[in-house]
């Protein structure tokens, strides 16, 4: 009976032996609030002058400072923004880092042609809404040489490959789940 056993374990583990071994599944991606690496991996050149991004700081919330970039990159007309003025420094941009011209035309395309929805959870602010199409827009057209290749930014483009940029507000907990305006939100990470 021993030898019975001990040759039907013997039989086990040679067929063990021989079955493929399965590469491991990796984690699905979670998507929520964009990763803080995604900007350091992605190296998106600045978009908007230094010295207005300094002047706009101390605004309470990102809807005002957006409108006060605006008005001080001579952006604006009134409560509107001049689309002309952006696509032409965004043509500047372009010419300036022909790297991201794919994300520019972008750009031109899904955030200043036609009407733009709201992109977080302000309602009437078109300056904040441009801006975060734009940066959604330059995640997802990066190229992948345009990524790090450093493993801590495996992550951080896998989550811009599957998942919609969302501005962070739009994970605050006042923010019902699924409700952000125009972004449509996947399962959270937990």
């Amino acid at each position: 009976m021993i030898k019975l056993f001990a040759f039907f374990a013997f039989g086990v583990a040679v067929c063990a032996a021989d079955a493929p071994v399965s590469p491991p599944v990796p984690p699905p991606v979670l998507c929520g609030e964009i990763p803080k690496s995604i900007f350091s991996c992605l190296g998106i050149p600045t978009v908007i002058a230094a010295s207005a991004g300094y002047q706009c700081r101390l605004h309470a919330s990102e809807c005002d400072k957006m409108k006060c970039i605006f008005e001080k990159s001579g952006w604006m007309d009134g409560d509107k923004v001049n689309k002309q003025k952006v696509i032409d420094h965004f043509n500047k941009f372009a010419n300036d880092h022909p790297a991201w011209s794919t994300a520019v035309e972008q750009v031109k395309t899904a955030c200043l042609s036609g009407t733009l929805p709201a992109q977080g959870v302000y309602l009437d602010c078109p300056a904040y809404d441009v801006m975060n199409c734009a940066l959604a827009s330059f995640i997802k057209s990066a190229r992948p040489s345009q990524w790090a290749s450093i493993p801590e930014c495996k992550y951080p483009q896998d989550f811009a490959r599957a998942c919609p940029i969302c501005p962070n507000d739009c994970f605050a907990p006042q923010v019902p789940y699924g409700s952000c305006n125009a972004c449509v939100l996947l399962p959270r990470t937990p």
